[in-house]
């Protein structure tokens, strides 16, 4: 066991013989939760009480912290880690090893499949590097502060979730954490309080450049900001703003204002960011426009999209719940065929993210059609996002956040490249038509001329995270 001297933030290790002291942690970061250290209550019909807290970062991408809840139950003598990520809630416990070994850390793709004996086979989510940067109260096991980990989070087709630790490679040996996504309405709290609060509670900030108010809809989960006024990217660190540098405007204005809120398919939802994505296609720069809501801690986070006036309300989906097989991918019992595979770069961005989002971001998107919509999996190098896209109206998105309704499909969603493609066919056509005629007047004659009209489309991608 690990305890955490709340006086000098010393961690102090028991052993078999005494006690050693492995370092110091930081102070806690404010990230808001109601499981607070000595709280107790019931999970189902057992009792349980908060031992312990660690709050840890990505090694490569410090300034970000998360943190893992330590719930121990008495009368039982067990124990589990709960953790909130992205409107999702997880338990996990350790494990014990797969009886054919860890695969090696490095040989870890995500997107990937493993097979770890005794246990089942997982999508790999996350691959990379975490050290634990403050912790509080007691626990089993805690890396050394500031020491640098291998990890791998991974995903099951039912919900299961887990992550292997790999430890440092010297003297911290790899452990297995494995559970699943729950419902935080499994633990009562003895005080009343509800594990969660049922909407977005906005607090604000101040952007270190222009001291503009920026609304902050989740300061537990929020990682950068683009100041919606002066353009000035800032990571979130302690509650304040720290400025970056400046990101180029929009060049068109939202049709969702940042700060919108509505009631979408029965979520209370706010418009909490707003990114123009693009790629290229044989020479031809296509863009579509993405927008990122926030529900709360229930809800989570959602997305729309919308390419040359259509849209799509985006779902986060957990990878263990896609299979991707070849050309097909399969969910839910259905089939989802592969329509197409592009490079999705950022090009402009505004407000509020749940990653450290820049320009030129680049990720691997492809997507699968089937009868109800579309499957969306976004490749990166160190995670992969998995998304389901389903049609949705303007009249209904309009009636959702009291808005004029938006362009039709194919009547200029704001500088699509279809648009441009259809204005260039329509000067084509109109010079060939003047071509013919100004033959027929020079010749006199009734040859007569065929006109060949090419198609013209654009490629459509299903955004979000």
């Amino acid at each position: 066991m690990a305890q955490v001297c709340k006086h000098c933030k010393f961690v102090v290790a028991r052993t078999d013989r005494d006690l050693r002291a492995v370092g110091r942690v930081a102070d806690l970061v404010e990230i808001p939760t109601p499981l607070q250290l000595g709280v107790t209550g019931r999970w189902g019909n057992e009792p349980f009480v908060v031992d312990g807290r660690v709050q840890l970062d990505r090694a490569g991408a410090p300034g970000a912290p998360w943190q893992e809840i330590f719930i121990a139950f008495p009368a039982s003598g067990r124990w589990t880690w709960v953790a909130y990520a992205q409107g999702r809630w997880y338990a996990t416990s350790e494990a014990p090893l797969p009886l054919n070994g860890l695969p090696p850390w490095t040989a870890l793709q995500p997107g990937g499949r493993v097979h770890l004996e005794g246990h089942g086979v997982f999508t790999v989510i996350e691959v990379g590097r975490r050290r634990v940067i403050s912790a509080e109260g007691e626990m089993p096991y805690v890396a050394a502060p500031g020491v640098v980990t291998g990890f791998a989070d991974i995903a099951g087709p039912r919900g299961e979730f887990g992550t292997i630790d790999y430890g440092d490679g010297r003297s911290i040996p790899p452990k297995l954490y494995l559970g699943r996504q729950i419902d935080p309405a499994v633990m009562q709290l003895d005080t009343g309080a509800p594990v969660e609060m049922p909407t977005a509670q906005v607090t604000a900030v101040t952007c270190p450049n222009c001291g503009g108010n920026l609304p902050l809809a989740a300061p537990g989960t929020a990682e950068r900001i683009v100041c919606r006024y002066c353009g000035t990217t800032s990571d979130l660190a302690n509650g304040a703003l720290v400025a970056l540098g400046q990101a180029p405007r929009p060049p068109e204005e939202p049709y969702l204002p940042l700060g919108a809120e509505g009631q979408l398919r029965g979520m209370r939802v706010l418009c909490i960011g707003y990114v123009i994505r693009g790629c290229t296609v044989e020479g031809e720069r296509y863009r579509w426009r993405e927008y990122l809501l926030y529900g709360g801690p229930r809800v989570g986070y959602l997305w729309l999209m919308e390419e040359d006036g259509a849209w799509q309300l985006v779902t986060p989906l957990s990878g263990g719940e896609v299979h991707v097989n070849g050309p097909t991918a399969q969910y839910q019992g259905r089939t989802y065929a592969w329509k197409q595979s592009v490079h999705a770069q950022v090009e402009y961005v505004i407000g509020e993210f749940y990653w450290k989002v820049e320009i030129g971001e680049t990720v691997q998107a492809a997507e699968y059609q089937g009868p109800d919509g579309t499957l969306s999996i976004e490749q990166a190098p160190t995670e992969v996002s998995t998304s389901f896209c389903a049609p949705l109206s303007g009249k209904e998105l309009a009636a959702a956040f009291h808005l004029a309704p938006p362009p039709k499909p194919g009547l200029g969603g704001a500088g699509g490249a279809s648009s441009r493609a259809v204005l260039i066919l329509v000067i084509i056509v109109l010079l060939l038509i003047a071509l013919v005629l100004f033959s027929d007047c020079g010749s006199g004659g009734g040859s007569g001329g065929v006109i060949f009209f090419p198609s013209v489309g654009s490629p459509s991608f299903g955004g979000g995270k």
